[in-house]
């Protein structure tokens, strides 16, 4: 496996080879196991190791890219003079600001930056087939079968320009997901920097919980709802947030729900969004992919709109600050943030649950897809435990609900927020969030 220092040497070492008047290197090395289970017995282990660099060449604001996945000397030229021969053809953006400047505080970045634990680098074939024993054993106590993965990961990555930017890190997470099967379904997930807090058969028994009180389940007229999301639904809404509406680009091009919005309470005051690389908690990297360092930007405060994060093409077009949020170029989407929290409540789950007269309770959506980026309104499907409440308690399940809802609708009907919170993706992009109580969801029909 490549170590962050060698990572930023050979990125360094490509800088050298292109011969243009600005040039960026990002190399990423990854290493990545899996196992795979169903039907109560592991079906799949794989494992893969891979580098990769990519490099940006600037010429006369003509930018071109290339990549390649062999490291031998001669690939890498090829690569950079690649990067170069796209460049001259690429047609002149007289918006581009050129490649970011080292700065003090850019250099802070190409300091040892490493969040990759001992759990991230032992969690070898073994450590995963006892974790899914663990699983598999918890749902077969309850009669049913199981299904899910377990995954390992260390991700480096190092980007160095010809304007002084070095920046190289290391970090690593450790992925489960447990699906209980048997007349019903139950999911439950975990997400961590390393094995510790990861408890599965836990995992298992919460995923047959769900499954056995999904048996048998009812249907649900179409209307509007208050519903109860748990963090796996809660995080899917925080990601199609980011998705259409916390880049400078889409805010800029007037197409993001935050466009002409700035100051404005969009949504309930319980509701605080942000994204935060470098909280103690967090598993991605403390830079982007220019190399610059990420800044905490709150995005949405007490419900009123704040600002979008940027990176340095876009900060130079909207005349605002980089926050370091660069996406690898090049890519059609603009600025994104990665590490995106939704701050705590104060109520418990079941203190949510309790506030409900009549409505649903939805541990995860399911094939969610946009219908309005700029009212940010998703459509698709529950799944894994979808139930009534009545009278402040979980009753009946229910088959599966098709919605359409603006998610920023439905982040104004916020009147609860938990104080414990989930992570809920991958270790490159983590979203940190809470179980919320929403008085208005638009339940469109049910699956069959």
């Amino acid at each position: 496996m490549l170590s962050a220092k060698d990572a930023l040497e050979l990125a360094a070492h490509a800088i050298a080879f292109t011969p243009a008047d600005e040039a960026e290197a990002l190399v990423s090395a990854e290493q990545n196991a899996l196992t795979r289970f169903a039907n109560n017995r592991i079906n799949q282990n794989v494992a893969e190791q891979n580098v990769t660099l990519s490099v940006r060449a600037v010429v006369d604001r003509r930018v071109g890219v290339a990549g390649t996945d062999r490291m031998d000397e001669r690939s890498i030229k090829a690569c950079c003079d690649a990067a170069v021969a796209a460049a001259r053809v690429a047609p002149e953006d007289p918006a581009f600001p050129g490649l970011p400047q080292a700065t003090a505080t850019a250099a802070a970045a190409a300091r040892p930056f490493d969040r990759a634990h001992a759990g991230g680098r032992g969690f070898d074939a073994e450590t995963r087939a006892e974790a899914v024993a663990a699983m598999v054993d918890a749902a077969r106590s309850y009669g049913l079968t199981a299904a899910g993965k377990v995954r390992s990961a260390i991700n480096v990555l190092a980007v160095a320009n010809s304007q002084g930017i070095g920046a190289a890190g290391t970090i690593s997470g450790i992925q489960a997901t447990v699906l209980a099967a048997g007349a019903g379904t139950g999911w439950a997930s975990f997400l961590g920097r390393d094995a510790s807090g990861f408890d599965p058969a836990a995992l298992g028994i919460q995923a047959a919980g769900l499954a056995i009180r999904s048996a048998n389940p009812g249907t649900l007229d179409a209307g509007t709802y208050p519903v109860v999301l748990a963090p796996e639904a809660v995080a899917d809404i925080l990601d199609f947030l980011a998705y259409t509406g916390f880049s400078a680009k889409a805010y800029a091009e007037e197409r993001s729900f935050m466009s002409k919005h700035v100051g404005d309470e969009l949504m309930s005051p319980l509701v605080t969004i942000f994204d935060d690389a470098l909280a103690p908690h967090a598993l991605g990297m403390a830079f982007d992919y220019e190399g610059v360092p990420k800044k905490r930007v709150v995005l949405i405060e007490n419900g009123i709109v704040r600002t979008p994060v940027t990176d340095s093409y876009w900060a130079a077009r909207t005349n605002t600050e980089n926050t370091g949020h660069a996406l690898p170029a090049p890519n059609q989407f603009g600025p994104m943030p990665l590490d995106l929290e939704m701050a705590a409540g104060d109520a418990t789950g079941e203190e949510l649950v309790a506030r409900v007269k009549r409505g649903v309770y939805v541990t995860r959506f399911h094939y969610v897809n946009v219908e309005d980026p700029i009212r940010v309104t998703i459509t698709g499907m529950t799944r894994d435990g979808t139930f009534l409440i009545e009278d402040g308690r979980l009753t009946r399940p229910l088959k599966n609900l098709r919605f359409t809802q603006s998610a920023i609708d439905a982040l104004r009907s916020c009147t609860g927020v938990s104080s414990t919170r989930q992570f809920v993706g991958t270790e490159e992009s983590a979203t940190l969030v809470p179980t919320i109580l929403c008085e208005e969801f638009a339940i469109t029909g049910q699956t069959r």
